[in-house]
C-alpha cells in the first residue's frame, strides 16, 4: 500500500474509533470527569507551591500522599466551619471505632505530653487486657514489640495494637515510684473485643435512679435500656440524668432512647441544604411516665443537648446546673473511593420538639449552679449539682 493511502487509512480508522468509543461513553452514561474553577486554581496554586518545596525545602521526608491530605484538609478548612474536615483513611476508621463503640485493643487511653513528647498510659479500663497485663496510670511507653516508640505518635502505637485481635504484643513502660525511681518493664498484652462502656447508674436514696451517660454511640442504647430496666425492677419512681461533658456523638444512639422514654410525638427536627426537613417522632412502644433532672454543664454538647432538650420540652424535665455548649448543627460523613479518606461536612441543623434553636445558644438550665467539686468526685456525695438535683426531684 502506497504511504499516502496508509496515512490516510489510519486517519480514518482514528475517526471512527473516537466516534465509536463517544457513542458507547454516552449509551453507558460514561462522562469524562469535569473539573471547576476553584479545583483549577487549587490544582495550580498547589503545583506552584510544590515547585519550590522541591527545589528549596532542605529535607524530603513528606510523601505525595501526604501532600494531597493537606491539601483536601486546608481546602475544607476554608469553609471556616470548625466541625466540617477532610479525614484520612485512618482517622476515618478512628471515627468509625468511636462511633461504634466496639474496637480491638487493650483498654488504655494513651496521651502526649506537650512539653517532652512522651506517650503517658493516662488511664487504664478496669478488667481490660491492660490492667491484666499489669499496666499503670503514668507508664510512659517507650517500646513496642522491640521497636523504640520515640518517632512513633500515638496514632501510630494505637494502630499498631488494633492490627489484629489475639496477637500477642510486647510493650516496654517506664515506670517511676514514689520515691522518683525509674523502672522499665516489659508487659505482654494480647488486644481484644472491647465494648466502650457509656452507661453507668445506680439508685440513690427514696428510690431515685441515677444514670450517668458519658457519650452517645452504637453500644449506648443497649446499656441505657438495661440500665433503665434494672432501675425500675428496683423500684425506682423518678430519675436523674447526668449529660454533664457528654459531647454527644451518633443521632441514631439519642433518637433511640429518646424513644425508650417518651410518648408518642415528634422528638426532634432536622433541616438540610436543598432538601426537605425530616422530623423524627417516637413510636410509643415504651415511655418512663416518672419524673426527671437533668444534670447539664458547658460540656454537654451536641447530641446531648438534643437529649436533654426534647425531655425538657416533652417530659417537663428539670435542667440543673450550667448553660450548654450550643452545638445544634449536624454533620455527615461521605467516604471517598479507593481509601482516599472521607469528607466530614455539617449538613444542616436540628430543631427539639417545639422548633427551638439552640444552635450557638445553648440550654439555659431551670436551676443555675455551677460546680465546686473536683472533677473526679462528680457523681459522688460531695457533688454539689447532684445534691441540688435530689433536692428539686424530692
Amino acid at each position: 500500500m502506497k504511504p499516502w493511502r496508509l496515512y490516510l487509512t489510519g486517519i480514518v480508522t482514528g475517526v471512527l474509533l473516537l466516534t465509536l468509543a463517544m457513542l458507547v461513553c454516552d449509551i453507558l452514561k460514561i462522562h469524562p470527569l469535569s473539573t471547576t474553577p476553584a479545583a483549577d486554581g487549587v490544582y495550580d496554586l498547589t503545583r506552584v507551591v510544590e515547585t519550590y518545596v522541591d527545589k528549596y525545602y532542605w529535607k524530603n521526608e513528606t510523601t505525595d500522599k501526604k501532600f494531597a491530605e493537606y491539601a483536601a484538609k486546608g481546602m475544607v478548612a476554608a469553609l471556616g466551619d470548625q466541625f466540617s474536615a477532610f479525614l484520612t483513611y485512618d482517622e476515618l476508621n478512628q471515627v468509625k471505632t468511636h462511633n461504634d463503640g466496639e474496637y480491638i485493643g487493650i483498654g488504655v487511653t494513651i496521651s502526649t505530653m506537650p512539653s517532652t513528647g512522651e506517650k503517658i498510659v493516662s488511664d487504664v479500663n478496669k478488667d481490660s487486657p491492660a490492667e491484666r497485663a499489669g499496666f499503670k496510670k503514668g507508664d510512659v511507653i517507650i517500646g513496642f514489640d522491640g521497636e523504640s516508640t520515640e518517632k512513633m505518635t500515638v496514632d501510630d502505637i494505637i494502630l499498631k495494637i488494633r492490627e489484629k485481635s489475639g496477637q500477642k504484643h510486647v510493650i516496654k513502660v517506664s515506670r517511676t515510684d514514689q520515691s522518683g525511681k525509674k523502672t522499665e518493664l516489659d508487659l505482654t498484652v494480647i488486644p481484644e473485643s472491647i465494648v466502650n462502656k457509656s452507661v453507668s447508674y445506680r439508685m440513690l436514696k427514696d428510690k431515685i435512679g441515677y444514670v450517668c451517660i458519658e457519650s452517645f454511640d452504637r453500644e449506648t442504647p443497649k446499656q441505657f435500656n438495661k440500665s433503665i430496666d434494672e432501675l425500675e425492677k428496683q423500684g425506682m419512681k423518678s430519675v436523674i440524668f447526668d449529660l454533664r461533658d457528654n459531647p454527644g456523638g451518633v443521632l441514631t444512639a439519642v433518637l433511640s432512647m429518646l424513644d425508650r422514654l417518651l410518648p408518642e410525638g415528634t422528638l426532634l427536627t432536622e433541616t438540610r441544604k436543598g432538601q426537605k426537613d425530616m422530623v423524627y417522632k417516637s413510636t410509643a412502644k415504651e415511655r418512663l411516665d416518672k419524673p426527671m433532672v437533668i444534670l447539664i454543664n458547658g460540656g454537654s454538647a451536641s447530641g446531648a443537648e438534643a437529649f436533654a432538650g426534647a425531655l425538657h420540652e416533652r417530659a417537663g424535665a428539670k435542667l440543673v446546673g450550667e448553660t450548654t455548649y450550643g452545638k445544634g448543627i449536624v454533620q455527615a460523613i461521605f467516604r471517598l473511593p479507593d481509601e482516599l479518606g472521607a469528607v466530614k461536612l455539617t449538613t444542616g441543623e436540628y430543631l427539639l420538639p417545639n422548633g427551638t434553636h439552640i444552635h450557638g445558644k445553648g440550654l439555659t438550665p431551670d436551676v443555675e449552679l455551677a460546680y465546686t467539686g473536683e472533677k473526679e468526685n462528680k457523681g459522688t456525695d460531695s457533688d454539689n449539682q447532684l445534691a441540688k438535683a435530689l433536692e428539686i426531684i424530692s
